[in-house]
């Protein structure tokens, strides 16, 4: 598993929360090293300072059985080259001061205190300074004592030094410490970002197939396997809300055929016809282009059902609106308006000749003799056309006109096309002639 990157928001978060911490564990740990090394510096130094004592006091042994003052100022004096020595006192053994001197010079014994003369080695101290006073002695007894005073700021500064030595060091532990234990966190929380990871995935996707990997070690178990089960279960929704969708579409897609189309020959029927010539004339008065307009009759169709049935009547109305499809142009549109009755819409008509032309094939496809369940029969049909904007540029007017074309087919003996004539408000065409 690899650990997540520090980049992370959450990463960033751990790391000013856990430097904080190891702030605070490395200058405890530092504190007490430099504490450590501090004490065990003093008592050092308190060593060599009680024997640097020792050996002046024995030194000073003889001097005062002779009482020679010259050899004790001078012993004394020396004294002063030790590092950091504040003070020298040489006390009798009736307890006067003989020689002391303060910061490498002599002083005047009468302005010492007197003090008693104490048998053994005592040293005390406090925050600036030690003292430590030790008997003089000889073969004969007690001579008198010799009280010494030490600065403590070289302990001080040792610690000081010791302390911003260490800072770096720590700091850098300090560093090194919380980069290892954010890296150890997020590497446990390395499955959570899986867990977001796939989340996110599946909200710009919108892709429920997608599952979170569990981790071996089973951190997250329960959150992992909630979260497949709940993707498993709106990818189980989803298909099903998509197959009641297709469903839904697809009867309403039959409901649109069944609405919009005739049952019997799979055309459009008369409702789709009102709307497409609608949208149909408005584009052709939009774009200055001309639409034609076929109302196709077939003739003395009911005679036909009359004598052979309407099973027959439906046969020959299919196989007709078989034959005007394979006519028609494939931006045509042929439609079944009532019982006997088509509509044939033809836009963007560059000229009459066009229309007059698919007329007249049209004619020549129906009359085609049929042969239907062993009989042969004749069938023969009627057009009636108008052009808009030509004839009429109103729905209204337009249809008028192309059903008068028709009219005036049929009164002309039908088999017979008939285009519109708006200057002499009569139709006019010609006749197929009749075969035998």
């Amino acid at each position: 598993m690899k650990t997540p990157s520090f980049s992370l928001p959450i990463s960033t978060r751990l790391y000013h929360q856990q430097l904080r911490l190891a702030a605070i564990f490395c200058l405890c740990v530092l504190c007490a090293l430099t504490l450590i090394s501090t004490l065990f510096f003093w008592q050092q130094r308190s060593a060599a300072l009680r024997q640097e004592v020792q050996i002046l006091a024995s030194n000073l042994g003889d001097h005062l059985i002779t009482g020679d003052l010259r050899a004790i100022q001078n012993q004394t004096l020396n004294a002063s080259n030790y590092s950091h020595w504040e003070s020298v006192t040489v006390v009798g053994r009736e307890g006067k001061t003989v020689v002391a001197w303060a910061n490498g010079n002599l002083i005047a014994p009468e302005s010492v205190r007197l003090t008693s003369v104490m048998n053994g080695l005592r040293l005390r101290q406090t925050f600036s300074v030690q003292v430590l006073q030790t008997p003089i002695t000889d073969s004969g007894g007690l001579r008198g004592q010799l009280r010494v005073e030490v600065s403590m700021l070289p302990v001080w500064q040792f610690a000081g030094i010791l302390f911003l030595a260490g800072l770096p060091f720590a700091g850098l532990l300090g560093w090194l410490l919380v980069r290892w234990m954010v890296a150890q966190q997020l590497k446990l929380l390395q499955p959570l970002e899986e867990v977001v990871t796939t989340l996110e995935q599946v909200n710009s996707l919108s892709n429920y197939s997608l599952r979170v990997t569990p981790d071996r070690e089973r951190l997250f178990g329960a959150l992992q396997t909630s979260l497949n089960l709940m993707l498993a279960r709106m990818e189980s929704w989803e298909t099903d809300t998509h197959s009641a969708l297709r469903e839904q579409r697809a009867e309403e897609n039959r409901l649109a055929i069944l609405e919009n189309h005739d049952s019997l020959t799979k055309l459009p029927n008369r409702h789709y016809f009102h709307k497409l010539i609608t949208n149909s004339v408005e584009q052709a008065i939009d774009t200055g282009e001309m639409l034609a307009l076929m109302f196709i009759d077939l003739d003395q169709f009911r005679q036909i059902t009359d004598e052979h049935g309407f099973e027959t009547g439906d046969l020959v109305l299919r196989a007709i609106a078989e034959r005007l499809r394979e006519v028609l142009r494939n931006t045509d549109t042929l439609c079944r308006v009532s019982a006997d009755e088509f509509a044939a819409i033809l836009p963007n008509i560059q000229d009459l000749d066009t229309v007059r032309q698919l007329a007249e094939r049209l004619l020549l496809a129906i009359r085609k003799p049929l042969i239907l369940q062993g009989r042969s029969l004749m069938v023969t049909g009627s057009i009636g056309i108008a052009c808009c904007p030509l004839h009429a540029v109103e729905q209204r007017l337009f249809l008028r006109n192309a059903d008068l074309a028709l009219q005036s087919a049929k009164a002309a003996g039908r088999n017979h096309w008939s285009l519109f004539d708006p200057n002499l408000h009569t139709p006019s065409g010609t006749t197929l002639p009749k075969t035998p």
